[in-house]
């Protein structure tokens, strides 16, 4: 009976252990939610000071006539930065609206997983114009940086048109 006992108090604590784990976020996660809020808000110079001196940032999906067949990678803080103002200068994103379904940390990797809900201005008064698309993001933090940033979107099947500006 006392095995049983002790068995089953050994059983209870490892269910317990996971539940207990995962109330508490890693600082690696912190740190990539904090930086993705400022992706998704199109806030570079808040977003800047997150990115390694040697940070890579990478989306092999992208598709378009500026992009190679495998998509495009930036190496290094100023390369990315130039990259994503060069963006914004040419779209004039309001924001690129991420919700995430999932979102978890392991080996210093965070897993963003949801849609991207990108907001621009348009022509037609009243209107902006969105595009939303599942996307996947990867943020690898180490010594409290991101290194990596790896964007994956399904830009062969958006949703698209105009929808109601905000006021």
């Amino acid at each position: 009976m006392k095995n049983h006992t002790v068995a089953a108090a050994l059983i209870a604590s490892l269910a317990w252990m996971p539940a207990a784990w995962a109330q508490e976020m890693s600082e690696a996660e912190q740190l990539a939610r904090e930086y993705m809020e400022h992706y998704s808000a199109v806030d570079w110079d808040a977003m800047e000071a997150f990115l390694a001196e040697d940070a890579v940032f990478a989306d092999t999906t992208a598709m378009g006539p500026d992009y190679g067949e495998d998509g495009v990678m930036y190496e290094g803080r100023d390369e990315v930065m130039a990259s994503l103002r060069s963006f914004s200068a040419s779209y004039n994103p309001i924001e690129l609206g991420f919700e995430w379904d999932t979102v978890f940390e392991s080996n210093g990797r965070v897993v963003f997983m949801g849609h991207v809900n990108a907001l621009y201005p348009a022509r037609t008064e009243g209107q902006n114009f969105r595009w939303r698309a599942e996307q996947v993001t990867v943020v690898t933090v180490r010594d409290g940086v991101v290194i990596r940033h790896d964007d994956y979107a399904n830009y062969a099947t958006p949703e698209q048109g105009l929808i109601p500006a905000a006021e």
